[in-house]
């Protein structure tokens, strides 16, 4: 179960994560504990499934991408292995992932691509398309930036 302390670190690790030789450190200061402790309740919060998973989140427009598109792929259950993994290996993909297809919306792969213009990103999914002798998919150009949020997984105590 969380005690107060627990929920201070869960709230300390959604934020920014220090740019600095000892981050953990200066995280633990802010908490009010040891740099030892918080790495302690860090691995147990891990280990009892309380904590998932802490990863970066990458502001792509910040980082000077502004031609982000999702596309969204009809690829033969026989090929999405190969698909996928050619996909995932491209440094210009972020995600790469199955979806059930739909009567109405035959799509089964998404990736998500990342370039700096839109036209960019266009040429990419053409070339793309082309190597692997896609035919069909559709592109999706976000419109607005949502504000995304370092997330903690928490398990639900009763």
């Amino acid at each position: 179960m969380a005690d107060i302390v627990d929920q201070q670190i869960i709230r300390r690790v959604q934020g920014d994560f220090p740019i600095a030789p000892a981050p953990y450190r200066l995280m633990a200061a802010e908490i009010g504990i040891s740099e030892e402790e918080l790495l302690e309740r860090l691995r147990r919060m891990k280990s009892t499934g309380m904590l998932r998973k802490m990863g970066a989140v990458l502001q792509h427009r910040s980082a000077g991408f502004h031609g982000n598109a999702l596309c969204c792929w009809k690829i033969e259950d026989d090929r999405v292995k190969e698909v996928a993994g050619r996909m995932a290996a491209c440094s210009f993909i972020s995600h790469v992932y199955l979806r059930q297809r739909h009567e109405r919306w035959p799509y089964n792969l998404y990736t998500v691509f990342h370039s700096h213009t839109r036209e960019e990103c266009l040429e990419r999914i053409k070339t793309m398309a082309r190597e692997l002798g896609l035919a069909e998919y559709r592109v999706l150009f976000s419109r607005k930036n949502w504000k995304r949020s370092q997330l903690v997984l928490l398990q639900e105590t009763t």
